[in-house]
C-alpha cells in the first residue's frame, strides 16, 4: 500500500471514529486555558500539588471532546455561554462608553437606573428619561 493509501484510510477511520461526537466547544477551550493558567502558577510558586489539576482538566477535556451525549455537553456549553455573555456585554458596554468619553456624557436615571447618553459641552440640562419620563439637572 502506498502512503496515499495509507493516508486516505487513516483519514477515514478518524473521521468515522469522531462522527457523532462532541468535538471541542467552547467549554473544552476554557477548561483547558484554565488549566493552563493553574499550571503556570504551580511551576512559578512551586506547588507540585497544583499540578495534578493539569491532569484532572485535560481528562475533563478529552471526554467532552470524544463524548457522545450531545445534549448534555451542550447543555453544560449553553450555562457556560449564558454567564458568560452578561460578562462580555458589560465590557463592550464599557468599552464603548470609554470610546465616546470626548464626545458624550453618560448619567443613570435616578428613578429608574436607566444609563442615558447626553451631548458633552451644553452647559446645565434637563435630562429626561425616554423609558420613566422622569426629569433631573445634570451638567453635561
Amino acid at each position: 500500500m502506498n502512503w496515499r493509501g495509507l493516508k486516505a484510510k487513516l483519514k477515514f477511520r478518524i473521521q468515522r471514529f469522531t462522527y457523532g461526537r462532541n468535538g471541542v466547544d467552547e467549554l473544552t477551550v476554557a477548561v483547558l486555558a484554565l488549566s493552563l493558567v493553574v499550571t503556570f502558577l504551580a511551576i512559578i510558586f512551586n506547588l507540585p500539588r497544583l499540578r495534578f489539576f493539569y491532569y484532572i482538566s485535560l481528562a475533563i477535556a478529552v471526554y467532552r471532546t470524544l463524548a457522545r451525549d450531545l445534549l448534555k455537553r451542550r447543555r453544560e456549553n449553553e450555562f457556560l455561554l449564558e454567564k458568560t455573555r452578561l460578562l462580555s456585554s458589560r465590557w463592550r458596554r464599557q468599552k464603548q462608553i470609554f470610546q465616546e468619553r470626548k464626545t458624550h456624557r453618560h448619567f443613570r436615571c435616578p428613578s429608574c437606573g436607566q444609563t442615558l447618553r447626553v451631548p458633552k459641552g451644553r452647559g446645565k440640562i434637563k435630562i429626561k428619561c425616554p423609558q420613566c419620563g422622569q426629569q433631573f439637572d445634570a451638567k453635561s
